[in-house]
């Protein structure tokens, strides 16, 4: 594990959110569920272990990275210098955000330990999105044996799958607008 990352978390724990960055079997379970997608916008980008998958899948002009902390965001525009990289808010890059057609939101944001008013802005930045954006979904990962956040009426989460591959082992869901929304 690299010891940046180390520091990271237990300097800021709220917002790292994991023990160890995600495997390479989680962050290609991740990528293959938004491949599909017309345009992917991937929230809490980290050390880049999923955007490291996404980029092997997701045509570059096509993807758009978030990260938080200034020095990962600018280790990964160091690593990835054709892909958009925000150093940003993951509630003002969706609000800003602009691509017609589907989006796949990857997330690896830890949503339990967030401070409750960033998870909030975030959540109902998430929901909007997802209003107002046609076949898109988020696509999020979790530690825990339920869904990321509750999901209020006209949205439905789905359990895609368990990824023992990765420490701890992580749960896959896909979050939609109900069809009838």
């Amino acid at each position: 594990m690299p010891y940046s990352f180390l520091f990271r978390m237990l300097k800021d724990p709220r917002t790292t959110g994991a023990l160890a960055p995600s495997s390479a079997r989680l962050a290609r379970e991740l990528a293959n569920l938004a491949k599909n997608s017309e345009n992917v916008l991937e929230l809490g980008a980290g050390t880049g272990a999923v955007t490291q998958a996404l980029s092997r899948v997701v045509n570059e002009d096509k993807l758009q990275i978030v990260e938080l902390q200034k020095k990962l965001a600018v280790s990964l525009k160091k690593r990835y210098p054709n892909l958009k990289v925000l150093h940003s808010t993951a509630h003002r890059a969706l609000d800003n955000y602009r691509q017609s057609g589907s989006v796949a939101v990857v997330s690896s944001l830890p949503f339990r330990s967030l401070p409750p008013a960033i998870k909030h802005l975030t959540v109902q930045s998430l929901l909007a999105f997802l209003k107002s954006s046609p076949g898109s979904q988020l696509i999020q990962y979790t530690y825990g044996l339920s869904a990321p956040f509750t999901a209020p009426a006209g949205f439905k989460w789905q359990q895609i799958k368990w990824v023992f591959a990765n420490f701890p082992p992580a749960c896959i869901w896909v979050l939609t607008k109900s069809p009838d929304q």
